[in-house]
């Protein structure tokens, strides 16, 4: 049975009638493409390889001369070339091996909004305040193990100095990226701090560009370091251990308040994804101890691509230590890929990141849907009993499994088990019997699953540094000492700030990963069999892998590798993006003090891949994103002082996803 059947059936309303012919034909067609795999794997291989290398030659050439001949002969080669090597991501190959993308591959379209502005005789006018993104910016060693002793003072994370120090002792490498299991703080002997100011957020490595062109948009309108500011944190802090151990928010007031003493303006603060979360937590924080300080010194708030209702990926990376290759996870996956780093390594990683758990999906069923139903899923998926619900869908391989389809052949791999046994469980058609082998878990069950999965330590620590499971009734997510919160975004009101602006900005268009289908390995021979079919030869703790044989095209997404995907930015789906900012911060219960709200999506626009390897100006991308031409205006607008003039764009369907959640939120 074809991994695509296998979940056709998965979808199905769970009666498990299947035609048994067709089953076992298509059974006996994914055995035939299993066998042919090796043969066929080493020719895509070599082809994909000369595509790239064509391309390189055909961009270098015709880029340097600049010639437009140059590029009408060249386009109709580089087109076919590259519609045949789509799982070849060059981003990706260049962070891994630790190769720099010089100016000549970025686009030749050049626009400087900054510059356009300032004809327009803008100027200006409020300081600007950057709060960066989970791992993209750069973690300097100030204390470490002898084995990083010559690494001092360098960066360790987000440089290449990283790849040459991860390739060389990667044991060392990841030892000092990993924090106290118990703590959440540094480990003995290690200490790891943030690269400071606009050094520190401009580039994640040479050629990478993260916040480097809103900086230059920025000056060419005519800021600079007086008025224009990073500020940044160790990303892989807890939000409360971000002000125990860095004393980040007490820092992040100061800078605030001088910034405004010196400029006579109040201040407007930019985030990247993760930096929405920690900058709301500063504003609920700050309004503890003075509830008219947000009003005094903030004139407007931008938040781009924030995940604010948490991100599905964040499960996957803690429960099994896999992360897809999209953006800011996909930059970790760069480096840590199952050939270098085993993924019970990762896992243990990843575990002791409490911003990982901050991204857990936060509001449970009422947002993320159920096992049937989810607010986001489309009328035709519904149509088709087919929903984003169950974030995880589970197929046990027990040890029956082995005895089953390994006792007559000792050599067949993994696919051959797996496909083999679950066809013959459809086969039956035995609803009783599919039900035990197959199982849908909601939100909430998939945070059980990860709880029992972690242990009892790790589900301490969310409890503290999470709002996945926050009281109905609090604005916090644990109650007691300083270092035991994490503000719940559907409790915690916006602050006391009638005349701040709240601007919500975030791509569109990109498939982003929504729901999973997984592998649970109770068979500890199908276990091996997997990872050494992943060409490392340890033998793995944890238990659940992605079930990467999982595809197939559906109603609202695809599944592929695994992964269902939905509308988003490649990163954050559309319903963590967009739905807070286009509903329940609009209202009352969150919003009683009347801040103006304004959402803006940017559709994916990106250019041929010859001409930007990212997309070029108007890429929507969860990172790229922040050198959209329209996103630089639109914050160069709001910084000069004409936010007024900027009003809602909406164009994807996140009213109708807003309006289908039904949930309380603010504190009673």
């Amino acid at each position: 049975m074809s991994s695509k059947d296998k979940h056709d059936a998965k979808d199905s309303d769970g009666n498990g009638k299947q035609d048994s012919s067709k089953t076992k034909a298509r059974a006996e067609d994914r055995g035939h493409d299993t066998g042919k795999k090796a043969q066929k794997g080493s020719g895509k291989h070599h082809k994909r390889r000369w595509a790239v290398v064509m391309a390189v030659v055909a961009v270098v050439w015709g880029l340097y001369h600049k010639r437009q001949q140059v590029r009408v002969a060249v386009e109709p080669m580089l087109d076919p070339l590259i519609s045949t090597m789509p799982e070849f991501n060059l981003t990706e190959f260049a962070a891994r091996h630790g190769i720099s993308m010089p100016d000549v591959f970025q686009s030749e379209e050049a626009p400087r909004p900054g510059r356009e502005l300032a004809e327009k005789g803008w100027k200006p006018k409020h300081p600007i305040i950057i709060v960066p993104g989970f791992v993209t910016s750069g973690l300097e060693l100030w204390a470490g193990k002898p084995c990083a002793a010559r690494y001092f003072r360098q960066r360790i994370w987000g440089s290449l100095s990283m790849t040459q120090s991860f390739m060389g002792d990667k044991a060392c490498w990841l030892e000092h990226m990993a924090l106290d299991n118990s703590t959440g703080l540094d480990p003995e002997g290690v200490r790891l701090r943030a690269s400071e100011g606009l050094m520190g957020v401009d580039y994640f490595f040479p050629g990478y560009a993260v916040w480097a062109k809103l900086i230059e948009a920025a000056a060419d309108m005519g800021y600079d370091t007086n008025n224009l500011y990073g500020e940044t944190y160790d990303w892989r802090l807890s939000v409360p251990n971000m002000e125990t151990r860095d004393h980040y928010f007490t820092r992040l007031k100061w800078r605030i308040e001088l910034s405004v003493k010196t400029e006579g303006e109040k201040v407007v603060v930019a985030s990247h994804s993760w930096g929405d979360n920690v900058f709301r937590n500063f504003l609920v924080w700050i309004g503890e101890d003075d509830e008219d300080w947000v009003e005094k010194h903030v004139a407007a708030y931008v938040n781009i691509a924030g995940p604010v209702l948490g991100v599905a990926k964040s499960m996957t990376s803690l429960l099994s230590g896999e992360t897809r290759d999209t953006a800011e996870l996909g930059l970790i996956g760069a480096f840590l890929s199952d050939n270098l780093v085993p993924r019970n390594e990762r896992v243990k990683l990843f575990r002791t990141w409490g911003s990982a758990m901050g991204m857990l999906p936060i509001g449970g069923p009422d947002i993320w849907g159920n096992t049937t139903w989810a607010p986001d899923d489309t009328p035709e998926m519904a149509e088709e009993n087919i929903s984003y619900g169950p974030l995880i869908t589970e197929t046990l391989i027990p040890e029956q499994a082995d005895e089953e389809e390994i006792k007559d052949d000792e050599h067949k791999s993994f696919t051959d088990v797996v496909g083999g046994w679950v066809s013959k469980i459809f086969d039956r058609g035995n609803k009783t019997e599919i039900e035990k082998v197959v199982k849908k878990h909601d939100v909430d069950s998939a945070v059980k699953v990860l709880f029992k999965n972690a242990g009892s330590k790790f589900q301490e620590h969310v409890v503290k540094w999470g709002a996945v499971h926050a009281d109905d009734r609090s604005c916090k997510a644990a109650k007691g000492s300083p270092e035991e919160y994490y503000y719940n975004p559907l409790k915690c009101p916006l602050p006391k700030a009638p005349s701040m602006q709240f601007f919500c900005l975030y791509g569109i268009g990109l498939p982003t990963e929504r729901s999973y289908y997984y592998l649970n390995l109770e068979s500890d021979r199908a276990m091996e069999k997997s990872e050494q079919e992943s060409e490392t030869h340890k033998q793995y703790e944890v238990r659940w892998k992605m079930d990467k044989d999982a595809s197939g095209a559906r109603h609202g997404g695809e599944i592929n590798y695994g992964v269902r995907t939905s509308d988003g930015d490649g990163t954050v789906p559309l319903i963590s993006t967009g739905v807070m900012c286009q509903k329940h911060w609009r209202e009352r219960q969150l919003n009683p003090h009347g801040i103006r709200v304004v959402s803006r999506e940017y559709p994916h626009e990106p250019v041929a891949p010859y001409r930007d390897l990212r997309g070029g100006p108007r890429s929507a991308d969860h990172v790229d994103i922040l050198g959209h031409m329209d996103v630089l205006k639109d914050v160069l607008t709001i910084a000069s002082g004409h936010g007024d003039e900027l009003q809602d764009k909406i164009l994807s369907d996140v009213k109708r996803i807003a309006d289908n959640i039904k949930l309380d939120v603010g504190c009673d």
